[in-house]
């Protein structure tokens, strides 16, 4: 696996710079001429690291706070959907969830999408299991050490 780099240089829709570089392995198995997968590895990786911020604000009150920013990544998806559509001007009259409806409804069919899905589903399901995994592992070797203490 080629280890690749990219870096977005970018105005958020406030107006404020924004930056993210990302470094490392592109798979290569979506685009093979390199990039694509990086950029859908790195977006993956933000979106699930997203959960690590959202415990300060239920403390704080906001019990809607996962939902909030389940439904702005959805609205991106629903934009991205808008962009590649090859007639968006059809489009304008949909919000950017009707079409990541229109989008599960229709897509989730095709046999291509599903299987990329699926592959994706059995990627991180085996995440877990190694991660629950160590973490056995970690309890067991602590219980361990306190025993062999206590004699």
């Amino acid at each position: 696996m080629e280890k690749g780099w990219f870096e977005v240089h970018s105005v958020d829709r406030k107006g404020n710079d924004i930056m993210i570089k990302c470094e490392g392995v592109d798979d290569q198995e979506l685009a093979h001429f390199g990039g694509l997968d990086l950029h859908v590895k790195a977006t993956k990786t933000l979106i699930s690291d997203s959960q690590n911020g959202m415990s300060f604000p239920e403390k704080e009150g906001d019990y809607n706070i996962g939902n909030k920013v389940v439904a702005l990544y959805l609205n991106e998806v629903g934009e991205l959907l808008r962009n590649l559509s090859i007639d968006s001007d059809y489009l304008t009259e949909y919000s950017n969830i009707d079409l990541v409806k229109m989008y599960l409804e229709n897509e989730l069919k095709n046999p291509e999408i599903v299987r990329v899905i699926e592959k994706d589903n059995a990627e991180i399901q085996q995440e877990r299991e190694e991660i629950e995994q160590e973490e056995k592992e970690m309890w067991n070797g602590f219980v361990e050490g306190l025993k062999n203490r206590d004699m």
